[in-house]
Formats: structure tokens, sequence, C-alpha cells
């Protein structure tokens, strides 16, 4: 483990964030020192760009993230999508028991996505089991498909085109920002940690009602290019992505496509004391800058 800068941001016991530098983690790092709390960022690789703070590499065993965890009052951990993923998820867990932290938050899935047998979702909800069985205050947050999925598809709609593998299926897609918003306001809250918080953005969209937003927000067609799971299992294999990745999606895929769906929640409103981004407002960012 290597420490690359040890100076806090603010005063106070740290608060953990595993994975600092990814999409989900550095959302949850902005909205922590948006509140003033004092954060550790914890990477698995050397950032290329050193990150200002309290920031640490740590390899992603129980050992090294009990010393990685010391001193923090709580953490945010997650884990990334791979065969390995259950047991790097229940490391940190241990981890996180032996170094006292006082409160966890987890990224996890969609619970339906358990109470149908995907994989993902067996997968998350036994962390999550494991998680709130230990001897500290837990929650787990359960999201929604993220805008920020749409952001390679950019391009395209800019092109006036979107690709769509769902056909009429909805998501309630939620922006990372209010994922990040949330878990801050769990872990730097008064209230105690509990449950698991199925997080979505305002809407249950399908891909041709995001083109139809995009639209609006173009001021030109954007239109539907239906394309099969199977095709575009191919052409994620040929990006190079890991098969059991590629199945995970696919599964996700087939079942919105099925329509099954998670309805809207109020958990990000109720947590955060305002709604969910809607997708206008995120398109209006994005698109404006592909």
């Amino acid at each position: 483990m290597t420490t690359q800068d040890s100076a806090s941001g603010a005063s106070g016991r740290p608060i953990a964030v595993l994975g600092a530098n990814g999409q989900v983690g550095s959302a949850v790092v902005d909205a922590l020192l948006a509140r003033g709390a004092a954060v550790r960022r914890i990477l698995r690789t050397p950032h290329a760009n050193p990150l200002a703070g309290d920031t640490l590499v740590a390899q992603w065993s129980e050992a090294s993230l009990t010393q990685a965890f010391a001193g923090c009052r709580g953490a945010f951990l997650m884990v990334p999508l791979a065969e390995c993923s259950q047991q790097l998820g229940l490391a940190s867990h241990a981890a996180a028991e032996a170094a006292g932290l006082q409160r966890v938050v987890r990224l996890s899935v969609l619970q339906q996505l358990a109470r149908d047998e995907l994989q993902l979702g067996r997968l998350h909800s036994a962390l999550d089991d494991d998680l709130h069985g230990r001897g500290f205050e837990a929650a787990s947050l359960c999201p929604d498909s993220f805008m920020q999925n749409l952001l390679p598809l950019c391009a395209a709609m800019q092109a006036g085109q979107l690709p769509n593998v769902t056909g009429a299926g909805t998501m309630a897609f939620i922006d990372v920002a209010d994922i990040g918003e949330t878990a801050a306001a769990l872990l730097f809250g008064a209230s105690p940690l509990s449950g698991r918080h199925d997080l979505t953005g305002p809407q249950a969209l399908s891909m041709p009602d995001v083109a139809e937003i995009a639209s609006g927000v173009l001021g030109r067609p954007v239109i539907c290019q239906p394309q099969s799971i199977a095709a575009w299992r191919t052409e994620l294999l040929g990006y190079g992505m890991p098969e059991f990745v590629v199945d995970t999606l696919c599964e996700v895929s087939q079942w919105t496509l099925a329509g099954h769906a998670q309805p809207p929640t109020r958990e990000v409103e109720a947590l955060c004391g305002r709604p969910p981004k809607p997708m206008t407002e995120y398109l209006h960012t994005v698109l404006g800058r592909a």
C-alpha cells in the first residue's frame, strides 16, 4: 500500500471511498467534500495525475484494505463487474469490520434483479446479505441504469441515430451524481443507516423515449436503430470485453427487453431532500459537448 498524498482536505476522521477515481466513486467523493467531510480516496492502481488530498493505493485484499481503512469513520464500498466480484466484496466487508468502521454504504444493483434470479442480482444480493450481517451500520444503494451509460452513444445521437437493444423496455435512468449525493447523505448525516434503497431517476424511459428527448434537445430528429442482443454481444466481444461481463450485460438487457422494469422511486428525494435529475437536463449537458 502506498500513499500519494497524506494531506486531508477537511477536519475530522475521514470517510473512505473505494474506487474513488471511478464514475460513481468520484461522484461520492465530490458529494462528501461538498458537505465538508474529510475523505480518503482508495485506488486499486496509481492515478495518472496525482489526486490532491488523502489518497491511498491499496491491494483489494482484507489485510491491505484493513490498513487503508484505519482511522476512518466510515466507507463507501463497491466491486467491479468481474468473475471475482464476490471475493473482492467479502474482503472489503471483512476489512471494514476489522478496521472498526461505524458506517458503511455499498453500491449494489436493483433488488428486482435478484428476485428474478439474474446473475448480477444474485451476486449483489449475497454481498448485501453479508454486509448487513456485520457489526456496523450499513445501507445498500440499488440503482437503476446510469444516465452515464448513454455517454458512448452521444456521437451517434448527434448524427441522428440511437442504437437500441432493449426495444420498448424501460429503465428509470439515474445520474451518478444523484447516487453520490445519496451516499454522502447517508455517510455524513445524522440518520441511522439501514436497509436497501432502490435508486432511480424521475421517469421510466425506453430508448425510443430517450431518442425523442434527444431530438428535442438537439432540435433535429434522432431515430432509434434496433439491434439484436446477439449482434450487440458480438460487438462487445469484438471490443475485447471479457465474456463474463458481456454475458452479464446481455442478460440484463434481455430482462429489460422482456418488459421487466423498476418503477421510479422516491428514495433520492427522501434521502437528499430534492428530486433526482431528469433525463432532459442530463442530455442538455452531454449533447452540448458531444
